[in-house]
């Protein structure tokens, strides 16, 4: 399990890390506004959509072990040409093929192997120390990486655009070591799934399902539907971390360092958070009332962040209702996926079932980056930044709003499902 968590975390870091702790840094140094980094995003979201889908019944067939070591070697591989610093057309290139070497022959394969980690009364808590584990690794990740870039380029408000740019690089390169030290890992400590016995192989022959049976029986399962729309609110809300940032800066006035090591620092909010579901939603709640109650958290935090005009003297106050919506949003990340077992979704499926589900819960990583960026974008171009924060947090809070009706709705589905179909 260290070894899944290690590589479920690092595999996103060449793509994602730069933009969430350090996203002005990253703007001026491959010399790209909010919007263009928010379209990078879209294009790596289009091609990790299509490989949701195909990775499913990859992970269904193909062992884990190998298929995580691959798509962690080709990331790194990635990331040596972004410390290249290439043109925007480069970038572009660049997280497509990362859309593609993240989620193709790892997402899947990932969530399938921790089921099978897992007994059935507990996958609440083992994707809660799935994705707990991950946050810490990211949170000690990035708290090192901020600490690091502040020694690099000092901690003062004006930067020297050289030393920031060599920052970066060095940043980047980091990455791709953490995701070479990660591929190893799995390939020695992550076992191959245990030989089925000669009887149970016998039937598992009979009932042995294609792929277009598997998609059927998956596509026409509300429960489908509903997990993913759970999803698309909940990774929306994940989404903003990605401008919280440059947020702080812009509406509470903190440096890009300070603002870098105060995400990283509540990033660490995500361990407590993801475990403390998967605990709960396993011994107390259920995983579907956890996931309402976190979506309600989420809508109170975006009410603080609609109706509290930001001030410096307010900072503390921004920063608490910061780690609030942490808290919800993080919780939803590490129970999510166990509504697969409380739904009743065949194991057998479960690779299928994840493509999927991943397939529409995770579109906001098409539409969310440029959504916020061009809100941004041009809230500042109109001299106030603010009003698009404003449409941020009233569309995040919307969506929360449908994701708490899709977890009603799932608790509805599951208590009128026949009893012969209930897991």
């Amino acid at each position: 399990m260290l070894s899944l968590i290690l590589a479920g975390e690092t595999v996103f870091l060449p793509a994602f890390h730069l933009g969430r702790y350090f996203k002005s840094s990253l703007l001026s140094t491959f010399r790209i506004d909010e919007f263009q980094l928010g379209s990078l995003g879209a294009i790596y979201g289009v091609f990790a959509m299509a490989c949701y889908v195909l990775g499913g019944p990859l992970a269904d067939r193909l062992s884990p072990r190998k298929l995580l070591a691959a798509s962690l070697v080709l990331t790194a591989l990635g990331s040596l040409y972004m410390a290249t610093v290439p043109s925007f057309d480069g970038l572009r290139i660049l997280f497509g093929f990362w859309g593609v070497s993240t989620i193709l022959a790892f997402w899947a394969p990932l969530i399938r192997a921790t089921r099978e980690w897992a007994g059935e009364d507990e996958q609440g808590i083992a994707f809660g120390i799935l994705d707990g584990g991950r946050g810490l690794a990211s949170a000690l990740i990035a708290l090192i990486a901020a600490y690091a870039f502040a020694a690099m380029v000092g901690a003062d408000a004006a930067i020297d655009p050289v030393r920031e740019a060599a920052a970066v690089r060095k940043l980047v390169y980091s990455y791709g070591g953490y995701c070479l030290f990660a591929a190893g890992c799995v390939w020695f400590f992550v076992p191959d799934p245990k030989p089925v016995r000669a009887s149970e192989a016998d039937k598992e022959q009979r009932d042995k399902l294609s792929v277009r049976r598997r998609l059927k029986l998956v596509l026409r399962s509300p429960a489908t539907w509903l997990q993913a729309a759970v999803i698309v609110a909940a990774y929306s809300a994940f989404k903003m971390i990605d401008n919280y940032g440059i947020y702080a800066e812009d509406a509470y006035g903190l440096t890009r360092t300070s603002s870098a090591k105060l995400i990283a620092n509540i990033s660490f909010v995500r361990v407590g958070a993801a475990l403390g579901a998967g605990w709960i939603a396993d011994k107390h709640l259920g995983v579907r009332a956890s996931i309402e109650i976190c979506f309600g958290v989420l809508i109170a935090a975006y009410a603080v962040f609609l109706f509290v005009t930001p001030s410096p003297g307010l900072a503390w106050l921004m920063i608490a209702n910061m780690v609030v919506s942490c808290l919800g949003f993080f919780a939803l990340r590490g129970i999510y996926f166990a509504l697969l077992e409380e739904s009743g979704t065949p194991r057998e499926l479960t690779g299928t079932a994840v493509g999927v589900i991943s397939f529409v819960g995770f579109a906001p990583e098409i539409f969310m980056g440029p959504l916020t960026g061009w809100l941004i974008r041009e809230a500042r171009a109109s001299g106030n930044v603010l009003v698009g924060y404003h449409q941020i947090f009233w569309i995040l809070a919307i969506l929360s709003a449908g994701g708490m009706l899709a977890a009603l709705a799932l608790r509805w589905f599951g208590a009128h499902k026949p009893s012969s179909e209930r897991a």
